[in-house]
């Protein structure tokens, strides 16, 4: 009788001798470092008071993984940046990381940026209540439970966007 082989021993009879290339390891390394920057990215902002802890502990890596997650991890932040709330913190994560120290007016200037859009919108924002309550005053309807509905993104918000784009690419430059 013949001999039955497991799926295992056929498999490691035909990949013997198999290796992956040089720039197929070179990718595999890359993307797992990649994988990795976005764990930094999330932890960063789940626990933004332990960021210089975690930050530390990317002197774990080797020197040129460490130089290449920095790198990954600028990328990840600056790509996830919000356009809500939460961009203010955003901001001073990055200030920690080490390519902030050359973006620095750039991340000023976003910061800037986004502080004028707050204060226009809650401008705005209270102006079209005035005007909402108004009209709905004309047709009987009001009182101090009337909220009319307000569109979420309003055209400041639209230019704030289209100026962001431009400087996240000079971020990323």
């Amino acid at each position: 009788m013949a001999e039955i082989r497991s799926t295992i021993d056929l498999m490691m009879e035909r990949t013997r001798g198999m290796t992956l290339s040089l720039d197929e390891r070179e990718r595999l390394r890359k993307e797992d470092l990649r994988k990795r920057a976005r764990g930094f990215r999330i932890k960063l902002l789940q626990n933004p008071s332990a960021a210089e802890e975690i930050l530390s502990s990317l002197n774990e890596h080797g020197a040129e993984d460490r130089k290449l997650l920095e790198k990954l991890i600028w990328e990840e932040m600056v790509e996830s940046l919000p356009l809500d709330h939460q961009m203010l913190q955003h901001l001073d994560l990055m200030e920690k990381l080490t390519q902030a120290s050359i973006k620095k007016p750039i991340l000023q200037q976003i910061r800037s940026r986004f502080k004028t859009l707050l204060k226009d919108q809650a401008e705005e924002r209270h102006k079209i209540l005035a005007r909402e309550k108004k009209k709905l005053a004309v047709l009987g309807i009001s009182g101090s439970a009337v909220a009319p509905k307000i569109p979420k993104q309003t055209p400041l918000q639209a230019d704030f966007s289209s100026d962001l784009e431009t400087l996240k690419r000079d971020l990323l430059a």
